[in-house]
């Protein structure tokens, strides 16, 4: 989740991106990790449990028709009370289909709002049950050893330099590595728009949602393919951070279509970070989460214009904001 609007003020200044063709062909090589966020579930507008089991195995089916591997980032707060058992088999589902997990706090707390020790807390609190079940995935494929990542919720990283250093710190002690991210759709606003038409029974709006959150989407993504040479004189592989929500699984087929359809091929996030760009150090302290695009122009004081980068359109904000 970022606040684009006013991280771009306060980075992207400077010469504006050449237009892409509309019709230029898509260059092979393309690679993508794909990354979800908030596991098990989003819940919006249904009832928890029968809404995840439907999300998770659509999401896992799409998954593997396109053969994507991919990690999910979860919130154990969401696997406790009564269901707990089934809730956490949704997570086991996806290691079961060879993806991994990762550690997004227990609670998903802003980090701008809590205390570096706080937040340590929501750390430790949150691997609990997803440490375990990659453990179990390392020991029925023969490994030794895993990359355990996180991601701060919101990708809010430190609003202060202390608070971020700390916590980096914390994380490399406990043996995780921060999950970055170049493309960000912003689904959680498509979602609960989407979300509540569906409740309603309201088709029309529905698709209509969809098919505005799939164009953004690709808006996003065609944004990251011409930023990308502007800091590393090439296209790098990218990140897309997603959520296990109703759109996304709903939308995903089509998606990872269009993914194809340029060129792309879906790769860990582990294989993703190997390459060299991913070297560059994330330097920015800010209260907002922008991708990790204009994170590195911070590290490497390039200025690029944010001329290109999709806004949610406005009539989907004001459906969002009601």
């Amino acid at each position: 989740m970022t606040a684009r609007r006013v991280t771009l003020l306060v980075l992207a200044i400077g010469c504006a991106l050449p237009v892409l063709a509309a019709k230029q062909p898509a260059p092979s090589g393309r690679l993508v990790a794909l990354t979800f966020d908030d596991l098990p579930y989003v819940r919006v507008a249904s009832s928890y449990l029968p809404a995840a089991q439907r999300v998770t195995s659509d999401l896992l089916k799409t998954l593997a028709k396109h053969r994507a591997p991919a990690i999910g980032f979860v919130n154990e707060v969401q696997l406790q009370g009564p269901e707990r058992d089934a809730r956490i088999a949704l997570l086991r589902q996806w290691i079961d289909h060879g993806h991994s997990l990762g550690n997004h706090t227990y609670s998903h707390p802003d980090f701008n709002t809590v205390s570096i020790e706080r937040f340590q807390e929501e750390i430790v609190q949150g691997e609990t049950v997803t440490r375990e079940l990659m453990k179990a995935r390392l020991r029925s494929s023969g490994g030794n050893a895993a990359r355990l990542f996180f991601r701060h919720p919101m990708t809010h990283t430190g609003d202060t330099k202390e608070k971020k250093e700390a916590i980096e710190k914390f994380l490399a002690d406990r043996g995780y590595t921060i999950a970055p991210h170049t493309i960000e759709n912003s689904d959680f606003i498509f979602n609960r728009v989407y979300a509540q038409a569906r409740a309603k029974s309201d088709n029309a709006l529905a698709t209509k949602v969809r098919d505005t959150y799939l164009e953004h989407t690709m808006g996003a993504t065609t944004f990251a393919e011409a930023i990308s040479p502007k800091i590393f004189n090439r296209e790098i592989p990218q990140t897309l951070l997603l959520h296990a929500n109703d759109i996304t699984a709903d939308s995903l087929d089509e998606l990872l279509t269009r993914y194809e359809s340029r060129g792309y091929r879906f790769i860990t996030l582990e294989q993703a970070m190997a390459d060299p760009a991913y070297k560059t150090p994330d330097t920015l302290v800010s209260s907002f989460g922008p991708t990790w695009f204009w994170r590195w122009t911070k590290t490497l004081g390039i200025k690029v214009s944010g001329a290109g980068d999709p806004e949610v359109p406005a009539w989907v904000m004001e459906l969002f904001n009601r």
